[in-house]
């Protein structure tokens, strides 16, 4: 009877194994793209950096927890939302896969004609307080209309009706700490004058790797709505 039970439930562990990893191999695919995305250039780079190089170091690094705090309720949002999405209307979810690869495609075309990232030189004696740094790096995010578009697009070229929701609140938590990490290394890095220097040397190939990318990224997941 043992040997019984073991070979019934052995399909069953075998098949919840598999569902695992297929959803560890899901998050990993989307925090890639949020990688990509947040290495090459976009408003809130640009708002971290200059503020690291206009301002301080300090001002900059509360900049980027407002960047962070924005990031965690697009994603939130837009996991819910997709995923309520796929499961009322199908045909509209595949439409909304199609329209993800196609941003993706639109981002890594972008990147691959990027000439580099050029910051502000001018240091602002006049800076506002830390507490304003958070509520415009927040605010920056929230009411940029390509956070919204960037987000729901991901996610709808990813996720499925059937993904459960630890698999969401993985992913919504990994993307605002993995957003907190690269803006504050952003505010702790361009504040030295050597590291910003090496950055802007290289800043044009940065940002053509990462659309070659996310163009590539793009032809597939195209391919898989087929």
């Amino acid at each position: 009877n043992m040997v019984e039970n073991v070979s019934v439930a052995n399909p069953a562990v075998s098949m919840g194994r598999n569902l695992l990893l297929e959803y560890l191999a899901l998050i990993a695919a989307i925090l890639l793209v949020d990688l990509l995305a947040l290495v090459s250039p976009g408003p809130n780079f640009v708002l971290v950096s200059s503020a690291a190089v206009s301002q301080s170091r300090k001002h900059a690094i509360w900049t980027a927890c407002g960047i962070a705090t924005g990031s965690f309720a697009w994603a939130a949002a837009a996991a819910l939302g997709i995923v309520s999405v796929f499961e009322v209307f199908p045909l509209l979810g595949l439409f909304l896969k199609v329209v993800g690869a196609a941003y993706l495609l639109y981002l890594g075309a972008k990147l691959l004609r990027s000439n580099g990232f050029q910051p502000k030189e001018r240091r602002d004696q006049n800076a506002p307080g830390e507490a304003a740094g958070y509520w415009r790096g927040f605010l920056v995010n929230m009411t940029n209309p390509k956070s919204a578009a960037y987000y729901a697009s991901v996610f709808a070229a990813f996720l499925t009706p059937e993904m459960p929701t630890w698999v969401l609140i993985l992913l919504v938590s990994a993307i605002a700490l993995m957003s907190l990490a690269w803006h504050v290394l952003l505010a702790v890095g361009f504040s030295a004058a050597a590291i910003l220097a090496r950055y802007i040397s290289v800043s044009k190939w940065v940002d053509r790797l990462c659309g070659a990318f996310l163009v590539l990224l793009g032809l597939r997941l195209a391919l898989d709505t087929r």
